[in-house]
């Protein structure tokens, strides 16, 4: 979902580069407080198209206010408005990364005498798209199938006598209004959907699988656990003392790493390139994401003492955990089984 972002800053001590060269001028602030209002989700993808608008500031003297506007994804080009109010319209450039969009005010004739008013926020390019997306490392083996799991490919292995998909469900539902009211994107954003995959809760997960697959069940994920060298003895609900390397994958979103190095954890990704995207907590404010490079979580299709199971992954430890939370109020990931 989009949200709106509303500045109101005070008057910011900066110098303009084109600044007057006289001596000894004494600056003064403009009148009123700089405000841009606009639609920028903190996750956008290459290509999404945004209008912003710039007001609030006048000069004492009368003289013309006009607006500039850069982004650090297009290597700081000031893009210059003298309408009031000063409206921009923006195209996220194919950049990935952490950006900054800044909005400066300043007076046109009379910048020796003002200083200039600013007001900036940060923003983070995605893309979906294997070696040329954001995330980077999960690499198709030669044993791998492709499926197509509601319209989107999804690679497929084999392992515990079972075929497991190799990323996240990625699949959401939203009306008309663009909620989202089945499965979630990471901070509700939906240039995330595709990049960490959604998350559900368990009353969502045992019906988000497409026909022919499924939600696996705990003695499935056992089954994985024993092909990844857990021991022959564990049993469903049992956390497991070892495994969780054989289903990490060391791989990067934009260009940073996800998973820490841990001396007793040797990530091999033998089976389903878990990556530690967190989980979700849903609170009165609305939902809030958790865990994100420490913890990958995963439901399974058991129940006990009236909540779902799920096991999950701590960055720290070679174990792969089971636990047990509510229905609907904790959401995490899902993959799909058959």
């Amino acid at each position: 979902m989009n949200f709106n972002r509303y500045f109101i800053l005070s008057v910011a001590l900066v110098l303009l580069a084109f600044s007057s060269c006289k001596k000894d001028t004494e600056k003064t602030y403009m009148d009123g407080t700089l405000k841009v209002d606009c639609e920028f989700p903190f996750y956008v993808t290459p290509g999404d198209k945004f209008t912003m608008t710039a007001s609030g500031i006048t000069a004492p003297d009368g003289t013309d206010v006009a607006y500039y506007f850069s982004s650090s994804a297009s290597d700081n080009r000031r893009d210059t408005v003298r309408t009031v109010p000063a409206v921009y319209q923006y195209e996220v450039p194919d950049t990935l990364g952490t950006f900054s969009m800044s909005i400066v005010a300043f007076a046109v004739e009379s910048s020796d005498k003002y200083y200039v008013s600013s007001a900036s926020f940060e923003f983070v390019t995605v893309k979906d798209g294997g070696e040329k997306g954001s995330v980077r490392g999960v690499v198709e083996r030669e044993d791998d199938q492709t499926e197509s799991l509601y319209s989107r490919n999804y690679l497929v292995t084999s392992a515990g006598g079972k075929e497991w998909i190799r990323s996240n469900l990625c699949y959401v539902e939203r009306n008309s209004s663009g909620e989202e009211i089945f499965g979630r994107s990471f901070a509700g954003s939906p240039a995330m959907q595709n990049i960490f995959g959604a998350y559900y809760t368990w009353e969502e997960a045992v019906k988000a699988c497409p026909a022919g697959w499924h939600l696996p069940t705990d003695a499935e994920w056992v089954a994985l656990l024993k092909a990844s060298g857990a021991p022959d003895t564990l049993q469903p609900l049992e956390s497991s003392p070892c495994g969780a390397g054989s289903l990490m994958v060391r791989a990067t979103f934009n260009g940073e790493e996800l998973w820490s190095y841990y001396r007793g954890v040797n990530i091999t990704d033998k089976s389903i390139s878990a990556l530690p995207f967190g989980y979700a907590i849903k609170e009165a404010r609305g939902w809030t994401y958790i865990g994100y490079q420490s913890y990958a979580a995963f439901w399974t299709a058991d129940e006990f003492d009236g909540q779902g199971v799920y096991r999950y992954i701590y960055k720290e430890n070679d174990n792969v955990f089971v636990g047990s939370a509510d229905k609907q109020s904790f959401a995490a990931s899902v993959r799909c089984v058959r």
